[in-house]
Parts: structure tokens; sequence; C-alpha cells
């Protein structure tokens, strides 16, 4: 797909997954980090997650020693860490590097995880050092990659093993710039803008 064929695209499926989603109800009440619930007869306390998304309430029940992780700890793949245009200076890598450590000194080593994706799983502490690892191995590689000028879509084959193509093109740019903005926000990249304003 060429740039100019790339950018229509993009432009056509961003936001799309708003489509499916319910709107927001006229009032709600908020859960915030360290709110405690009552389900039935176990308390549950809200740990909130960030960098996947701006706020993500996981669950977590001492009691039975259960997380409702979501989106947040997932068994097999990292969750999808994205910059998107409606925060383009944001930088969610690094909120979710720090949710992930935190997340981990609150639970418990053998906690049964409810994962949004994949099977229930035990081993969090495991899974969370592992996707941390894997992260920190990518952005070496992709600041290794830079030693010369790159776009954001230039530095896939650092990042990804697959493949990217127009079904996954949104995600894969999204998470490029988000590991892109870490390193520049850790004095380990600069950004330069061309005479087209692409950076």
């Amino acid at each position: 797909m060429r740039p100019p064929d790339q950018m229509a695209s993009y432009h056509k499926m961003f936001g799309m997954f708003g489509k499916y989603v319910a709107e927001l109800p006229e009032s709600y009440t908020r859960l915030e980090d360290g709110d405690k619930l009552q389900i039935g007869a176990n308390h549950w306390e809200v740990i909130v997650g960030r960098g996947h998304s701006p706020e993500h309430a996981c669950l977590y029940c001492s009691e039975a020693n259960v997380l409702i992780s979501g989106d947040q700890l997932l068994p097999t793949i990292s969750s999808n860490v994205s910059v998107y245009p409606t925060e383009p200076d944001a930088d969610p890598l690094a909120d979710w590097l720090e949710s992930l450590s935190l997340l981990k000194n609150r639970i418990t080593a053998d906690v049964l995880v409810l994962p949004a994706h994949g099977k229930p799983f035990r081993g969090a502490h495991e899974r969370l050092d592992a996707l941390i690892a894997e992260h920190v191995d990518s952005l070496n590689k992709l600041e290794t990659t830079c030693a010369e000028p790159k776009r954001a879509v230039d530095v896939f084959p650092a990042l990804f093993k697959s493949k990217i193509n127009k079904h996954n093109l949104i995600m894969a740019t999204g998470e490029s710039i988000a590991h892109l903005h870490y390193l520049v926000n850790q004095d380990r990249l600069t950004v330069e803008r061309d005479g087209d304003g692409v950076n």
C-alpha cells in the first residue's frame, strides 16, 4: 500500500471501534484506584491501570485470590499501547510500564487472573516481568534501528514479528509512535520534522 493510500485507509478506519460501543449514560459512579466494592459476599479493590487506555479498572479480590484484569494483563499477548490522533503527544507506554510495576506490587504471585482475552491463568508476577522485559527489549532494538532517521512506519520490523497489513496498520502505527514517544521522552531519541511535515 502506498503512503497516500495508507493515510486514506487510516482516516477511514480510525474511530470505527466507537461505532460498536454504547454511549455513556447520563450519570455514573466513577471507580477510582483503591475504591472498595462489595459484590455478593466478596470485597473487591479497584486497581487502575493506564497505557492501554487512560484509565482501566481491574478488580482484585484478595479473599478469593482473583484478579479481573481485563486488557491490562493478558496471558499470551501484550495489550495494545498506542498513541492516537485524539492525544498526539501522549506517552502511554510510560504509563503502561509504570502500571505493570504497580500492579505487581498489589497482587499476589499466585492470583488467578481472569483476562479479557485468552484463558484464565496463574503466574501474574512472572507474566508482568515478561511483559516489561519484552518492551524493554523492543525499546533497545528500536533505539538501534533509529541510528538513522526513520518514520513510525519504518520501524515496524524492530517492533513486530508479524507482517503489517491494512488490517493491523492502525494499531501498529499507534504502537510504534508510543514506543518512539517513550524514547524521545527518555532523551534516548530526538524527533525532527522534514520539509513535508513528517516526523
